[in-house]
């Protein structure tokens, strides 16, 4: 079995540190617990395993999908795909075990008033596949092939930067009332009167950590999200974030950075150590470097892909050895031993498919050193 474990990175690289608040370290220790919470509730590698996201309540699955790509005529929406083959897709992702979707109020903003941005897709998948679920679940909460069905969890994102009205409407970002106004925002794109998890997407100059952490906690008290998390944090401003929290008796749920076989700066400069103590979920996003640990980077001749090529070799034997899985699945099953939760990009029914079969297996502890021995070798 893999190791357990958290991470976080900061924006673009680290970002600046925001000022220190003054908080009391002492008296913000309780609500952590020597248990890890990013371990499994069963035993058998399977889709039906569930981690619990921090030290909530939510149970999300060990793999997630993130929908940056959806309604962004940029990543060919509209053209290379659409709504049909991303309903397609979600239909996939949940029946094989996948219920954690991240989205942002940001993403496919350009299709806001065309109703097929991300947030807009994901909340119609949703109602649909709720609606189609209600009607095949048995009492036992099982559905007509037998499988437990996880609900899906929904989260979403504040863009902290002040003119994002020119992106999404509403009025210009400043003081805590305008991030409760973006979550409301969202919940209407969404369809929803509650989110399942709220996150700062950035941090910056503009908003103190506290008074969004305080804008987070009304989100909270009014029900409008259950539970809340960062994105983009360095571990100091993690921390910082956390222990504001404390003082309302609410945890910091996650930490979403970018995480990758090909980008480890979460476990090299302590991020990864403090979020397993403080329980905290690392949310992985670019999970795949980008498209970097994938099987087509074998026949690309560039100097990264060149660059990389050793790794790669090593992620295809090891793929052959559990039943001939792809480079990308042995790159979020590295993650999800970590104890991260990846969210990997997803627009077909084709790549669902290979997603879920994540679930169904897992490197053993030998195979993920030897990944990062090989990665130590190097230099990217």
């Amino acid at each position: 079995m893999c190791a357990s474990v958290n991470s976080s990175a900061g924006f673009l690289g680290g970002a600046s540190k925001l000022r220190y608040w003054g908080v009391d370290q002492q008296a913000t220790k309780r609500m952590r617990s020597a248990t890890c919470y990013a371990t499994l509730k069963t035993v058998k590698p399977s889709f039906t395993d569930v981690m619990r996201l921090g030290r909530t309540e939510l149970e999300v699955s060990r793999l997630g999908i993130g929908t940056l790509q959806w309604g962004d005529p940029g990543s060919g929406f509209g053209d290379t795909f659409g709504e049909t083959e991303l309903a397609t897709a979600f239909d996939v992702l949940v029946h094989g075990g996948i219920n954690f979707f991240d989205t942002a109020e940001v993403y496919g903003y350009q299709n806001i008033k065309a109703g097929t941005s991300s947030e807009q897709l994901l909340g119609r998948f949703v109602s649909n596949n709720k609606s189609s679920r209600m009607k095949q679940l048995h009492p036992q909460g099982e559905d007509d092939d037998g499988k437990h069905f996880l609900s899906p969890v929904v989260a979403t994102k504040f863009f902290t930067i002040p003119w994002t009205n020119f992106l999404v409407g509403g009025g210009f970002r400043l003081g805590r009332k305008s991030l409760l106004s973006a979550l409301r925002a969202s919940l209407k794109r969404i369809g929803q009167d509650k989110v399942d998890l709220y996150q700062i997407h950035f941090p910056f100059p503009t908003f103190s950590n506290s008074a969004l952490m305080e804008s987070l906690k009304e989100a909270v008290e009014e029900g409008l999200t259950t539970a809340v998390g960062v994105s983009n944090y360095s571990q100091y401003q993690m921390e910082e974030a956390d222990d504001l929290l404390a003082r309302y008796g609410i945890p910091l749920a996650s930490n979403q950075v970018q995480y990758s076989l090909a980008s480890r700066s979460p476990e090299e400069n302590g991020l990864l150590k403090a979020c397993k103590e403080r329980g905290i979920t690392l949310i992985a996003y670019s999970p795949l470097a980008s498209g970097l640990l994938t099987d087509k980077t074998l026949t690309r001749t560039d100097k990264r892909a060149l660059m990389v090529r050793p790794l790669l070799n090593l992620m295809h034997t090891i793929g052959t050895t559990h039943g001939d899985r792809s480079i990308a699945q042995v790159a979020l099953n590295y993650l999800i031993c970590k104890g991260a939760l990846p969210i990997a990009g997803c627009k077909t029914a084709q790549q669902a498919k290979a997603h879920c079969e994540v679930l169904d297996w897992q490197l053993d502890e030998d195979q993920v050193a030897s990944l990062e021995e090989k990665m130590r070798t190097l230099k990217l």
